[in-house]
This record gives C-alpha cells, structure tokens and sequence, in this order.
C-alpha cells in the first residue's frame, strides 16, 4: 500500500543488465474504489513534509508499526499510506487488482500468503557462512547487484551496538547485501529508505 499512495512503482526488466528505476510523481491518487481522500499534495510537498522527531507521536499512535515512513518527507502520504489510519487495511481487496493484476483466489495459499504465481521452496547445497538458514534471499540480492539487474537492495542489517536493533540500508554493493545476512525477527523501519531509493 505504500507504493501505490506514493506512486514509486519500481519497475524490474526482464532483461539482464538493465537496473530498476524509480518512477515517482509528486501526488497521492485517489484512493481505488473511490475510498480515502485522494487528495493531491503542494508540488512542494518533500520541502515542506516534516518527519517526526525522535520522540514525537506518529500519526497512528501505540498501532503504530513503525514502518519508517513517517522518519521521511513521505510522511505526507501518511493518511493514504498508513494501513492503521482511516480505511486502512480494508483496502487490501480494492488495492491488490491494480498493484497485481487480480485478486487473491479463494485458496489457502492465497488467502495466507498473498497474490502469487506460484510458491518455490528452495535452500542453497552450499549455505552462505553466518546465514540463518542458508542465505538463499542474501545469494539473489548479491546476484542481481552483479549482474546489474538492479542498482541497490534495501536491506536489514544489526546495529553495531545491538545485534537485535534492525537498520536499514540501501545497499550498492554485493558485501553491504551480506552484512545483511540473517533473519531479523522484529519490525524494521524499511521505509525510511525511500528518500534515498528516489536518489538512485
């Protein structure tokens, strides 16, 4: 939902060598289905967007996720954006069609996991050393970096200090991917990347 209420769609090429793109535009849409505001943002909006503060409230207060979406100038896509404020979540069945193509189908797979093609189960024959599992997710983002199928990877590393604080980054290199390894069992603040993922 937050890609589509701030219209930054990434767009992939099939083919190799061809690095995703950010296209981003300066306005929220109208919400599908007629639901939400819809309402069209200041052309100033990133100067004038003010994130919160360390501290300060955010918008959806103690259901607050902490998505980081707030800790940039896109918090002025928050009403929009926000699965816990106004329609929130119930939007989920009017958003899927246009972000997928369709809805989910009435199976357990899909009312679980999500709109999917198909499901692939996979583990690396030789695991990537200090990986949680075998480093299968780390070995794609590192290959796609190599091969210039996209210009960076949004990833969760540890804080230096505290091996279970999440810190995103928006990794350039196959060794940023990597220090990345592991699974972080905690929300993290991903969003808080998107400033820089419109730079790239």
């Amino acid at each position: 939902m937050i890609a589509m209420a701030a219209r930054c769609f990434f767009h992939f090429s099939p083919k190799p060598c061809l690095s995703f793109t950010p296209r981003c535009s300066s306005s929220s849409p109208p919400a599908p289905g007629g639901k939400g505001k819809g309402k069209a943002l200041r052309e100033d909006w990133r100067e004038r967007s003010k994130p919160i503060p360390p501290g300060g409230v955010y918008p959806a207060k103690d259901k607050c996720s902490r998505c980081g979406l707030c800790d940039t100038y896109y918090i002025a896509h928050v009403n929009n954006a926000c699965a816990f404020l106004g329609d929130g979540m119930s939007r989920v069945e009017d958003l899927e069609p246009v972000v997928h193509g369709r809805g989910r189908k009435d199976t357990m797979d899909e009312m679980y996991y999500g709109v999917h093609e198909q499901l692939l189960y996979a583990r690396k024959m030789e695991p990537v050393q200090g990986a949680q599992w075998t480093g299968i997710v780390t070995t794609i983002a590192v290959e796609m970096l190599k091969s210039n199928m996209v210009d960076a990877v949004v990833c969760v590393q540890s804080d230096p200090d505290d091996r279970f604080a999440p810190r995103p980054v928006l990794a350039r290199t196959p060794e940023e991917v990597i220090a990345a390894r592991g699974v972080k069992p905690t929300l993290s603040p991903n969003l808080d990347t998107l400033a820089l993922v419109e730079l790239v």
